[in-house]
């Protein structure tokens, strides 16, 4: 019996100081994490990994790792675009399925965007970029010069980013100009939020969008635009539950054809 005691004693003193030993294993692990990608080496890699993935020349002045295992990123630059602070959520576990994108959340403070026509074609310069400036100018008033498919443009892969890809805004600001680099249109001070409603059977992806100032391509300005919209796992639909700017709040509407019925209530909104 004695000795039945004394071997569950061992037994429990060398768990715990497993258990121990495994705790202490990972907070070294965990701070060399973090030391390790507040280095130069760090730095130049994930510059190379964000150029391969735009085929183009990035700047980036230093990075480190969020208390999530995230990345936080400082002065990222690249061709047209400046993202003074970037926090980037990754799914660690995307591997187990096809639709989850290893970046799970893109959380970007003062980014700025400038499009540029390409006279050519009408794509929207930098072309990783080009299918948010086409969608988004759309909405504005403005079409490309020639229409054809952007299939062999460079994106982000989809196993990196896709549009499951969750993204923060705040006071962004996007500017479309023309091939004489005259300014079309833009978007200033946006912010969004977003966030995953879950329901008993589906979830649910609830958007709230704020413009501080949009002109349009027609020249018509907007002030305070507030939007927000939700779209339902399993419906095509978008809901805009609500819609308002500086002159009022505006009944909501239902569509399948978001960025088109956008253009229109941009434009009526304009016209008031």
């Amino acid at each position: 019996m004695a000795r039945k005691k004394a071997a569950s004693k061992k037994k429990k003193g060398s768990l715990k100081r497993n258990i121990w030993a495994g705790l202490l294993i990972g907070l070294i692990l965990y701070i060399g994490i973090h030391v390790i990608s507040r280095t130069e080496g760090a730095r130049s890699m994930v510059a190379d990994k964000i150029s391969n993935g735009t085929r183009l020349p990035v700047a980036l002045e230093s990075c480190g790792t969020t208390p999530l295992l995230g990345l936080r990123l400082k002065g990222l630059d690249f061709y047209g675009v400046q993202m003074p602070d970037v926090r980037v959520k990754f799914n660690w576990f995307s591997w187990l399925s096809k639709e989850k994108p290893l970046v799970s959340q893109l959380d970007i403070q003062g980014l700025e965007v400038k499009f540029q026509r390409v006279p050519e074609t009408g794509n929207w310069e930098p072309l990783v970029l080009h299918g948010l400036g086409s969608k988004l100018g759309a909405v504005l008033g403005l079409n490309p010069a020639q229409l054809q498919s952007d299939d062999a443009l460079p994106k982000f892969p989809s196993y990196v980013i896709n549009e499951k890809t969750l993204l923060q805004l705040r006071r962004a600001k996007v500017i479309w100009h023309d091939e004489q680099n005259g300014e079309l249109a833009y978007i200033t001070d946006v912010d969004t939020r977003i966030k995953v409603v879950a329901f008993s059977d589906r979830k649910a992806l609830q958007t709230r969008l704020k413009c501080g100032h949009i002109k349009l391509a027609s020249g018509h300005l907007l002030r305070d635009l507030q939007l927000e919209a939700v779209k339902i796992d399993g419906y095509k639909p978008t809901l805009i539950l609500k819609m308002s700017d500086s002159a009022g709040e505006y009944e909501g509407f239902q569509t399948e054809t978001l960025w088109q019925d956008l253009n229109l209530h941009l434009n009526a909104l304009s016209n008031l």
